[in-house]
C-alpha cells in the first residue's frame, strides 16, 4: 500500500524513471509492513513521512497524507479494496475531492491494479495533437484511446503505456537535437 501510494501521488509532473520509481522500489523493499494502511501510518509514525518517501515537497506529503486521511475515513486497508471502491463512481468523485487527485490519478491507480484503462497523461494529449485527433477534454481523450485499443484488439494499459514511451523517447531525441 505504501509504495503503491508513492507511485501514485509523486509521478503527476515528474521524472518517473529517475526521481519516482527508485522512490517507490525503496518502500517496497524497505517497508514490508507498509502493505497496508496500519503499516503505512505505524510506519511513518516511527520514522517520519519525510523519511518514508524520501521527499521534502510538503505538496506531495501532505496529498500523501490527505489520501491516507481519505482511506482511514473509509475503512480501506489494501490496494485491492481501493481498487473495489473506485469502481463505484460516488467513490470515485468522493476520491477526487483530495487536493491534486483527479482522474488520471484514479486512472493510473487503476492501471496499477490491472485494470484496463488509460490514464491521459501529457504524452497522450500530444500524441492525439500530433495526429490531428480532435477531443474536447479528458474523457474525451481517453474515450478515443480506448476505442483504437478495443478496435486493435490491445489491452489498454498496453497502449496507454505504448503511447507514453513512444512520446516520451521523441521528447527526449528533441530536446537532444542540433541545428
Amino acid at each position: 500500500m505504501g509504495a503503491i501510494l508513492a507511485d501514485i501521488i509523486l509521478q503527476a509532473g515528474l521524472n518517473y524513471k529517475s526521481v519516482v520509481l527508485p522512490r517507490v522500489l525503496h518502500i517496497y523493499q524497505n517497508y514490508n509492513s507498509a502493505h497496508n494502511l496500519s503499516g503505512v501510518i505505524n510506519t511513518i509514525e516511527e520514522i517520519g513521512i519525510e523519511n518514508f518517501l524520501n521527499w521534502k515537497d510538503n505538496i506531495k506529503i501532505n496529498r500523501y497524507l490527505s489520501v491516507l486521511e481519505f482511506l482511514s475515513e473509509n475503512l480501506i486497508d489494501t490496494p485491492s479494496e481501493l481498487a473495489k471502491f473506485l469502481t463505484q463512481y460516488e467513490n470515485a468523485q468522493m476520491f477526487l475531492s483530495i487536493n491534486g487527485i483527479g482522474y488520471k490519478t484514479i486512472d493510473y491507480f487503476k492501471k496499477l491494479m490491472h485494470v484496463e484503462t488509460v490514464a491521459v497523461d501529457r504524452h497522450i494529449l500530444n500524441f492525439l495533437t500530433q495526429a490531428n485527433i480532435n477531443f474536447n477534454n479528458y474523457h474525451g481523450a481517453k474515450i478515443i484511446v480506448e476505442y483504437a485499443a478495443d478496435i486493435l484488439n490491445i489491452s489498454r494499459r498496453d497502449i496507454d503505456y505504448s503511447i507514453w514511451h513512444y512520446m516520451s523517447v521523441k521528447q527526449t531525441q528533441m530536446s537532444f537535437t542540433f541545428e
